[in-house]
This record gives structure tokens, sequence and C-alpha cells, in this order.
């Protein structure tokens, strides 16, 4: 992990370096005047792409942007980038009063269709590095993420009390809830911290409670409710058009393997068995 900070640092310097040095932005430049920077990006453009990039690259992406919520995705991505363009043009239009709105819309300072445009340079630079930090950086953790170990290799709790009937209750009913109503477990990246902190309760206890009382351990739970999702989704017809592996993803698998693994697990076949077993599809 230490290693994969380290690389993620010396991307976002690289990056940096490269978009400061080939903008060659006049920081001095009047803010609020398009005409005196002819062949500069303006000092604000340079400012919402910072913005625009980190927001989009680990707040919308990785929370919204997925089958199931991009209603969600849509609407933030409009307040992120089009309110800050109406408000733009507001206060150009206050400054420069002989200015139209289709002239400040298309102009150099615009965040939408600038030269070069905040929006669509942060849109295609965040889903790069999102895909990259995904798919590189996290690569080990993702895989140990969807492993399901076996239920002997799980520790001994020193504290065989650290839990109450009463508190094991609760908290169980709060897992399920989370699980089954809020439906967590289709974020790929759930971890055990992740499922501690939305039930307010500790990682060691949520352990504690899924491998003392419930007899199980995180992967395998996660991964029951996902498996179990996959099965309801599979079977609806708005969904034909998907492949098995896609609507798996939807469901909060990371990847093909993880998914067949999972699935197999608990069904005691792969997933192409039990829908020729089930109503097949067409």
């Amino acid at each position: 992990m230490m290693k994969n900070a380290k690389i993620e640092i010396a991307i976002h310097l690289l990056f940096w370096f490269s978009i400061i040095s080939a903008l060659n932005v006049d920081w001095t430049a009047n803010w609020f005047d398009p005409s005196i920077r002819p062949k500069t990006p303006a000092p604000l453009s340079v400012i919402m792409f910072t913005i625009f990039f980190y927001v989009n690259a680990y707040v919308l992406l990785p929370k919204y942007f997925s089958l199931k919520t991009w209603e969600k995705y849509i609407a933030y991505a409009f307040l992120l980038f089009i309110l800050p363009e109406l408000v733009r043009m507001l206060i150009y239009k206050f400054t420069i009063s002989d200015t139209s709105f289709d002239a400040l819309l298309f102009s150099r300072d615009s965040f939408l269709f600038g030269t070069p445009s905040p929006f669509f340079f942060a849109i295609n630079a965040s889903f790069i590095y999102r895909f990259t930090k995904d798919r590189l950086l996290k690569k080990n953790q993702k895989r140990e993420l969807n492993e399901i170990p076996s239920k002997k290799s799980a520790a001994p709790y020193e504290d065989s009390n650290l839990l109450s009937d009463e508190e094991a209750s609760i908290l169980e009913h709060q897992l399920n809830h989370q699980l089954e109503i809020e439906e967590i477990f289709l974020n790929p990246e759930l971890t055990l911290r992740d499922v501690a902190e939305t039930v307010g309760s500790t990682e060691k206890k949520v352990s504690y409670l899924l491998n003392q009382r419930l007899k199980t351990n995180f992967y395998e739970f996660i991964n029951k409710h996902r498996v179990e999702k996959f099965k309801l989704e599979v079977a609806k017809s708005e969904n034909k058009s998907l492949s098995i592996v896609g609507i798996a993803f939807n469901c909060g698998f990371s990847s093909k393997s993880s998914f067949y693994r999972a699935f197999k697990s608990q069904v005691s076949m792969s997933p192409s068995e039990y829908l020729k077993h089930s109503s097949p599809r067409p």
C-alpha cells in the first residue's frame, strides 16, 4: 500500500507539472476580460478544472456512476458544471453589459466551451485517472477484497464477550438494513471499515458478529448479497440486453473471476448452469 501511495503521488506531481507547463497561465491578467487573453486560458478556467477534476474523480464517479444511480450522477454533474457556468455568465453580463449571452457562452473563459474547455478536459482526465487508479494502483487490493477465505482461517477472538446478545442483535439488524434496504454492497470497493462506519460500530465488533455469531466472514457475507442481487437482476426483462458479467458488475462485483468464484461457492454451479436450470435468457 505504501508503494501504491508513492506511485499515486508521483502521478499527481507529474500530471500537474505537465498541465501548468503546457497552459502557461497568466495569473496577473484581468480575470473578467476575455479579450486580453487571446492565446492563454483564463485563470478561472484552470481553477475550475482543478475542482471539477478532483470532485468528479473522487466523489461522482466512484459513488454515482452506475446503472442504479446514473440519475444522481447527472444531477450532481449538472450542479457542478452547469451552475458555475451560469454564475460566470451573470457576472460577465453585469460587468460587460454590451455582450450577448451567446457570446458569453462561447467565449474563451467559458467553463463548457472555452479553449481549453475545463468541462471536457476534467471529464476525460478524471475518467482516465480513475481507470488507472482502480485498475493499476488498486489491483491487488481489489483481488484481496473479493477473495473468499476459508472459514477455518478466521483467527479466534481473545474477548469472547465483545458483544452482548442485545448489542449483537441490534448490530445485526443495522447491518441487514444497510445491505438489504440501502444495498451498500453495490459498491465494488466496499470494505469492512466502510461497513463499520455505516452502522456506527467498529471493525472489530462487525468482524466478531460475522465470524462468531453468524459463522461467516466479511467476504462471504457481502458476496452472498451480491449473488442474490444478481439472481434478481438477471431475471428482469430490462436486463436482457446486458451480459452476465455486465449484470454482475452492476451488483457490486469488480471482476469476472471474483463473481464466478463467489457464485459457484454459494450456488454450487456456474452462472451459465444456473440460468439453464432456471428461466434461460433469450
